[in-house]
């Protein structure tokens, strides 16, 4: 089920020192109206959805994270220059998760074709299908997609039932049904969270992967050098970010918490790096995951909100203009 996008969500301080230049987030937001306008900029979508959670046995909570991120960027200090940011509304699942997601695809397809960089709040991971086929129709099925995911988990499972544990199995099958290359890169996997039939079902399939014991800054060249060789010749990028990659002392409200987990911060730098290098071949981004029922102090909030608002001047800076 859709819903329009909540205006009483975006609130915060009014600086009366300069009337534009003392401008926050709150004040510059636009909400578009659905059917989707042609406005160029960057839109959140939100998901409102933990099935995929439930049934995958993590703790259930992250279908209120969409709104928790609003609320938290709305006090933002304004500096974009002539991109215009939207609240586009949200998704809400019911009780139906395949149905869901081809919904939530709908809506990214038709931010794509209105010239819209969307930035999709989750939600489960569950959220990585409905983007992945989202952006799969958006290029008529017939272009290759390369997949990035910071995660700490493959989430290659083959069930019977979607669920968190499945977007990218499920995104492998449609690949194959509509011929086009799976193409999927891992960063920050954690061995002791992945079985061996997880990683027998990465090799089949292809996947390249950095474990969270090598995603650190003393390795970062030969990351860049990774991730380019995986990049090579891809036309189109698709970027999914779980937070339960990050270390749990960072963000503590996930629905799985990291044991040992990757850096915000050092991953911000990647993040910077495939906007610099890859600019407008990167299409899409989407995180999940973040789940404020077991949030501390505010903490996983304000993280993930801080990294938002960066991915944002990076899509501004490297995307939009």
């Amino acid at each position: 089920m859709y819903k329009k996008a909540n205006k009483n969500l975006w609130t915060g301080r009014v600086d009366s020192e300069d009337k534009e230049l003392g401008k926050r987030w709150h004040e510059k937001i636009k909400f578009l109206p659905y059917p989707y306008e042609k406005k160029s900029g960057i839109a959140f979508l939100g998901f409102d959805c933990d099935l995929g959670v439930k049934l995958n046995k993590g703790r259930i909570g992250s279908s209120k994270g969409s709104d928790v991120l609003k609320s938290a960027m709305g006090n933002f200090a304004f500096h974009l220059d002539n991109t215009k940011l939207y609240d586009a509304g949200k998704v809400v699942a019911k009780n139906d998760l395949e149905s869901a997601q081809k919904e939530l695809s709908s809506h990214i397809t038709k931010l794509l074709k209105q010239k819209h960089f969307p930035i999709v709040l989750g939600g489960g991971h569950e959220v990585a299908y409905a983007s992945f086929m989202g952006l799969h129709n958006f290029l008529d099925k017939k272009e290759d997609i390369a997949i990035i995911n910071f995660d700490a988990h493959f989430d290659l499972r083959f069930n019977k039932v979607a669920t968190s544990g499945t977007p990218f199995a499920q995104s492998a099958s449609l690949c194959k049904k509509d011929n086009t290359n799976f193409s999927y890169m891992c960063l920050g996997v954690s061995k002791a969270s992945n079985t061996q039939a997880l990683f027998k079902k990465a090799k089949d399939l292809n996947v390249k992967y950095i474990l969270d014991t090598d995603f650190t800054e003393q390795n970062i060249k030969k990351i860049k050098k990774k991730i380019d060789k995986f990049l090579e010749q891809k036309e189109y990028i698709y970027i999914t970010i779980d937070t339960d990659a990050f270390y749990a002392s960072q963000v503590p409200a996930v629905s799985a918490p990291a044991a040992r987990g990757i850096d915000v911060v050092f991953s911000y730098e990647i993040l910077k790096y495939l906007f610099k290098n890859y600019k407008k071949r990167i299409k899409l981004l989407d995180l999940a995951e973040f789940n404020p029922k077991y949030d501390i102090n505010d903490i996983g909030k304000k993280t993930i909100a801080r990294l938002v608002y960066d991915i944002v001047y990076l899509a501004e800076k490297n995307i939009i203009n």
